[in-house]
């Protein structure tokens, strides 16, 4: 059996429910690096640019910079936008990816290029703020999932390690896009999506292949040279923890349902009721409205 690759360093999951979960052979690896190619030619898409991964003199984590083969592949087959390029959608989405990269693969957070290492701060639903160096300690799911009920996800007994072990089988990939920019620089708002099939399993939970995703919106602040100051991240995660678990199913924050609330991509269920049993409003104004409708 082959070793893990750098394009498998922290999701393993299977590529597709019931396989076998282990590292990818060589020949699969290729055949995931031709259907990429495949789809940027047909479609004309772009892979993430992740910046900084040339650098020189970089301490890595795993041996040399990561292969985004898998992950770009899942990305272009499951975003649901395409921003233009030079667009500041694209910006602001290759940087948080630059982001990404650097806190996972690069050892040393003062040689992170993403992000200004002396002023650099980030939390999560308006939780503890966290500096470079103990954001990097803990890491970024530690980080990000710190106002999670502890039965669901104990931060205070989780290292770095150990959080990123948990997610370690549950998917092939687990995507990021940027969905609408609202604010430009230097205060960046912006809404996102995360999302995964789950393929492998999670805490001795097989997965069936189901979707599951998070919505979240984010404030961050940059400086003129484009790195991250200070990052504010608002979620839901216990939502997406118990669909994780199987206590929930993976629809509970399908389309966004996790941040608008149940129904709202729709109809509120319980204005449909009133319409269906011919409630009546006590505002004469809208009472009169209602009866001109119905005659």
């Amino acid at each position: 059996m082959d070793p893990p690759s750098l394009a498998q360093t922290y999701m393993r999951g299977p590529l597709v429910v019931q396989s076998h979960g282990t590292p990818l052979s060589k020949e699969e690896l290729a055949a995931c690096k031709q259907e990429l190619e495949a789809i940027k030619k047909e479609f004309g898409l772009v892979e993430p640019d992740r910046a900084f991964m040339d650098e020189k003199d970089v301490e890595w984590r795993f041996g040399g910079p990561p292969d985004y083969t898998i992950a770009n592949l899942f990305f272009l087959k499951g975003k649901t936008k395409n921003h233009g390029a030079g667009s500041l959608e694209m910006i602001v989405e290759n940087l948080v990816k630059t982001w990404e990269m650097e806190r996972s693969h690069k050892l040393d957070p003062n040689k992170h290029m993403s992000v200004d290492p002396q002023r650099f701060h980030i939390s999560a639903n308006g939780g503890a703020k966290f500096d470079n160096d103990g954001a990097n300690k803990i890491g970024n799911y530690n980080v990000l999932l710190q106002s999670v009920a502890p039965e669901l996800y104990d931060v205070d007994r989780i290292n770095w390690e150990q959080s990123h072990e948990k997610f370690h089988s549950a998917f092939a990939a687990f995507p990021w896009e940027l969905l609408e920019v609202f604010s430009p620089p230097p205060r960046v708002s912006f809404s996102w999506r995360h999302w995964g099939h789950m393929t492998g399993s999670y805490e001795g939970r097989e997965g069936h292949g189901e979707l599951i995703e998070m919505y979240g919106f984010c404030v961050a602040e940059v400086n003129d040279k484009l790195q991250l100051i200070d990052v504010d991240v608002y979620y839901k995660p216990d939502l997406f923890i118990e669909a994780m678990r199987g206590k929930k199913p993976g629809s509970c924050c399908r389309k966004g349902a996790d941040i608008l609330g149940a129904g709202a991509p729709e109809h509120c269920p319980f204005i449909e009721k009133m319409k269906r049993v011919g409630f009546k409003s006590a505002c004469p104004v809208r009472r009169a409205m209602q009866e001109r409708v119905t005659l």
